[in-house]
């Protein structure tokens, strides 16, 4: 259930805060989408965390939820209100910001059953990734290739940190 309520929530926040002018957008978007589409199927057998159905009648309801609506959307919040011409600090205050929303989420999420953690992952790691993805988004807002060589290399990092082989993955 909470993955329809957090999808509610986004669908709200992009109406109320986005900027009507999502075409420049749109990339990043389809980019955290595919991100997220990617680890559902390449970790499938593997998973790090793992989203519930928690009430819902299908398994897949969550996942499709948070790649159709939650990844795009969040994405389109993030980049329309992000500082880009401010002082870094200011810049990193936002990231934190952000941060704090998702895993704030994502702890609720948690304590709902919603999330699921396995092989060692935990809200820690949960936190460096979300720093690391919303640098990432922003990275790709304006140098797409760039951000994808960062994505591999990060990637790459988790892989060998929590063990998760090509015979791991699906």
């Amino acid at each position: 259930m909470i993955a329809i309520i957090y999808s509610i929530f986004w669908i709200i926040a992009a109406f109320i805060l986005a900027d009507r002018n999502w075409k420049p957008y749109y990339p990043t978007m389809l980019f955290a989408s595919l991100g997220n589409a990617l680890y559902e199927l390449l970790c499938y057998n593997y998973q790090l965390w793992k989203l519930e159905p928690n009430g819902i009648q299908f398994s897949m309801i969550p996942i499709i939820l948070l790649t159709l609506i939650g990844m795009p959307l969040s994405s389109w919040v993030y980049l329309s209100k992000y500082p880009f011409k401010k002082r870094a600090h200011t810049q990193a205050i936002y990231i934190a910001l952000y941060t704090g929303i998702y895993i704030l989420m994502e702890y609720l999420a948690i304590k709902g059953g919603s999330i699921t953690y396995h092989h060692h992952w935990n809200l820690l790691w949960s936190i460096l990734f979300v720093i690391v993805m919303f640098i990432i988004m922003r990275i790709h807002f304006k140098k797409p290739i760039l951000a994808l060589i960062f994505s591999a290399v990060f990637a790459l990092f988790l892989c060998m940190v929590f063990n998760v082989t090509l015979s791991k993955m699906k």
